[in-house]
């Protein structure tokens, strides 16, 4: 056949990609212009042959695509539209929160009651002991433990401040749990036989004016061959003036912002020693504390002579009265 030349081919009415020709009164204004007859009103076609037959059937194609989205379009005019409540919605959201907000809060007391760790729970509970209770709860481990223990006890200046109204004694290295105490530095890790033999004895005077310490170091805390560790007695220094200085701040506990330490002579292991310490002022938030540290025994009719001294800031954090409260300090 020629090309440019055509045929005649009877197309009948029941081929498959014949389509329905929308109504052209559509109640839908959006779809009229879309309602367009697909083949003309003649049951006769003429199919170009050649090159126009591939243009004509692409038309073709697109023509029943539009068709195709026409009747989406239809479906979906008609579909039902659902409305929600939104006020109900709300209501049972709160109510799953509220409950599982309740059962999460149960199941994790139990469980942090149940199987916390013993470090834990003496803490938790609160359960630690008096200032006068904790003047009878060491009991010395061997002989040396008892004679450094007995000598501290007895000694003339301790006997002084016992009698004196105004302090408290106590041992306060005592009232940390044993769970928690071989973790604390002083009352752990620096104490036993060599080093800091027996919990030492506190003196506090009422409203945090004034501190005194009576302990025994070992040589086991030596720097220099025999000498103390200027590291020891400055963390006995810190730990001294913050016990001197906390019962002077609002929710007695702070934590140490400046610490400024002079050494003034070798301090000599294998002695008795007494950390005196001040506070000089309190503003807010912010105490300030001084003292030293002296030999306990010295030849008759010479004065002690100060080690070493140090001056330190502590501060109350925001916090404080979390620590309060875990601590169980007494106003």
């Amino acid at each position: 056949m020629a090309p440019g030349r055509s045929i005649n081919i009877l197309l009948p009415s029941s081929l498959p990609f014949q389509r329905p020709r929308p109504s052209i009164h559509s109640s839908s204004p959006s779809l009229r212009p879309f309602c367009r007859p697909l083949f003309l009103q003649s049951s006769c076609r003429t199919i170009p042959s050649g090159p126009s037959l591939s243009t004509h059937t692409s038309a073709s194609r697109r023509v029943f695509r539009r068709w195709n989205n026409i009747q989406v379009a239809l479906r979906r005019s008609q579909s039902t539209v659902v409305v929600h409540h939104k006020g109900r919605a709300r209501f049972r959201r709160s109510i799953s929160f509220l409950t599982i907000s309740t059962l999460s809060f149960v199941v994790g007391t139990y469980l942090a009651l149940s199987y916390s760790p013993p470090i834990l729970v003496p803490l938790i509970m609160g359960s630690m002991p008096s200032d006068a209770e904790t003047l009878s709860i060491y009991e010395p481990p061997d002989d040396l433990s008892r004679e450094i223990d007995e000598q501290i006890r007895n000694c003339a200046l301790a006997v002084e401040l016992r009698e004196h109204p105004d302090f408290i004694e106590s041992r306060p290295h005592l009232k940390i749990p044993p769970e928690v105490r071989q973790h604390n530095l002083t009352a752990g890790t620096l104490a036993g036989p060599g080093m800091i033999v027996v919990p030492p004895y506190y003196f506090n005077e009422k409203d945090g004016k004034s501190m005194v310490q009576i302990f025994y170091v070992g040589p086991d805390c030596s720097g220099h061959p025999g000498i103390v560790h200027g590291g020891f007695l400055a963390t006995m220094l810190d730990e001294g003036l913050a016990r001197c200085a906390f019962p002077a701040m609002p929710n007695k506990v702070g934590v140490t912002a400046n610490l400024q330490i002079n050494y003034l002579k070798p301090t000599m292991a294998g002695q008795f020693l007494v950390l005196r310490a001040t506070t000089t002022k309190t503003e807010g938030r912010k105490a300030w504390a001084e003292g030293w540290i002296e030999s306990l025994e010295v030849p008759e009719g010479e004065e002690p002579q100060k080690l070493v001294e140090a001056s330190a800031l502590f501060i109350e954090p925001k916090y404080a009265n979390v620590l309060k409260s875990l601590y169980r300090v007494s106003d």
